[in-house]
């Protein structure tokens, strides 16, 4: 954990930013303003300019359709951002080009609860293996509470790349067909929406008299707020663009401080 204590600006002050908010004072932060248009207890509605003086990192979990620009304004601003919002995938290019053009550090990702981002690890690992042994065929699947706007999750997408990049044969990602199997080179990826289910993702191969599964499950959302926060304190003092692979390199290897 870095010494220094953080001031945090949350921007979306819904579920998560309130966890965030628990979990930061529990570390020693600060919270110095909650951005939310419509949230009862933000701050204020908008990003304002004074923001720059006042805030160490910004922790930014709002919609996917006002994600790109409040990411893009507090990089403007020389704000270093963590930004947990899904569904905004195709802007994301520009966003680490930005943050790298203006030297402000910025780290998203689709999940920061640390055991997701281990299982990450042990799935690619094992694509790779099914892989080279042949005759298993891999499937995903997830369920998250009934408010969450994309499927397949962030987290189910990247589990799908690594599946795809381990597995010869096969080539994409999505639904399978209503009508008809699977093509073969389909990494196929089912999904449920309901209730209050915080998450969870499962990874499957299937071979001739056997399957393995491999099975995350969140409990509370408390384990994303503790996520994010440590990755606010890798943050930093740290400019451009990074992954939370690059983070989790440092936490196994014992480094945390830029």
């Amino acid at each position: 954990m870095n010494a220094e204590r953080l001031r945090l600006a949350l921007v979306g002050y819904g579920q998560m930013g309130r966890a965030i908010e628990v979990v930061a004072a529990e570390r020693g932060h600060r919270v110095v303003a909650r951005i939310d248009p419509v949230a009862a207890g933000a701050d204020r509605p908008t990003i304002t300019p004074d923001l720059r003086d006042e805030v160490d990192v910004a922790v930014e979990f709002s919609v996917p359709e006002a994600a790109p620009g409040n990411v893009a304004r507090l990089l403007e601003m020389g704000i270093p951002t963590v930004s947990g919002t899904t569904g905004w995938a195709e802007r994301l290019g520009e966003t680490r080009a930005l943050a790298e053009r203006l030297g402000t550090g910025f780290l998203w990702a689709p999940n920061y609860a640390l055991g997701v981002q281990v299982f990450f690890r042990v799935v690619e690992r094992a694509a790779t293996w099914f892989g080279r042994v042949g005759g298993f065929d891999p499937w995903i699947f997830e369920a998250h509470h009934a408010r969450k706007k994309d499927a397949p999750s962030g987290t189910a997408r990247r589990l799908a790349e690594l599946v795809v990049a381990g597995t010869p044969g096969k080539e994409r990602f999505g639904c399978a067909p209503d009508d008809a199997p699977p093509p073969p080179d389909l990494v196929p990826v089912g999904w449920v929406r309901a209730g209050q289910i915080p998450g969870s993702h499962r990874v499957g191969w299937d071979g001739p008299g056997e399957s393995i599964e491999i099975v995350h499950v969140a409990r509370d959302r408390g384990i994303f707020a503790r996520g994010a926060v440590r990755a606010a304190e890798w943050l930093a003092g740290r400019g451009g663009a990074h992954t939370i692979g690059e983070m989790l390199d440092d936490l196994l290897a014992g480094k945390e401080e830029p």
